[in-house]
């Protein structure tokens, strides 16, 4: 009887592993940045998104949270989307940031990109994804700080949808520096596309 009973719990536990394994994989969907949103949800011919320009939502700062705490005014990223994929790859072809610094005149640090991030697209629900940097790195440099740190943006997950890319304190690893370079720190920012795209299949 108390076999039965094992033998029982154990195939109900191989059931809802089943069910749960199932219900995981299909929350990943192929993704495709798109110009419209139709009601079948998948994107038409001609409609892919072939650039996609994005800036920082107005009232918005991009932070780099650390030992030291770096803000940028102003951020614009350009990036063009590959063919329907699961996921979307997706190649970074200018990511330029201005006005940083870790003061009011927001003038005493650089910020430029030593790699650009390719990245990947997965469809999560309607008009959601997330993106997942491949590659990427950004030098950080505060002169008067005497601040010269490589921040590895490898592994960096971003939220997509309702035409912005969200980082809410998303951690990133420094590789190597001087001075004030802790070995984590975090990304904090709020970027609005200057098109419309949707994220669909």
């Amino acid at each position: 009887m108390r076999l039965s009973k094992l033998l029982v719990l154990a195939m109900l536990a191989m059931v809802v592993t089943a069910i749960l394994g199932a219900s995981s994989a299909s929350a990943l969907e192929p993704a495709q940045l798109c110009k419209v949103h139709p009601a079948q949800l998948e994107c038409p011919a001609g409609q892919a998104v072939t650039e996609d320009h994005q800036v920082l939502a107005p009232g918005t700062v991009w932070r780099l949270l650390g030992s030291i705490t770096i803000l940028c005014l102003s951020v614009l990223k350009l990036a063009t989307p590959l063919k329907l994929g699961d996921p979307q790859l997706v190649h970074t072809l200018e990511l330029v940031f201005e006005g940083c610094g870790t003061g009011p005149t927001h003038s005493n640090c650089t910020i430029t990109v030593e790699s650009l991030p390719l990245l990947h697209l997965l469809k999560t629900g309607l008009d959601q994804g997330v993106l997942t940097a491949l590659t990427g790195a950004l030098r950080v440099v505060c002169a008067n700080l005497g601040i010269n740190c490589l921040i590895d943006l490898e592994g960096a997950q971003f939220t997509m949808g309702e035409q912005h890319t969200t980082a809410e304190d998303v951690p990133v690893v420094e590789l190597g520096g001087k001075f004030f370079c802790p070995g984590e720190s975090l990304l904090d920012f709020l970027l609005v596309t200057l098109e419309n795209h949707y994220i669909l299949k």
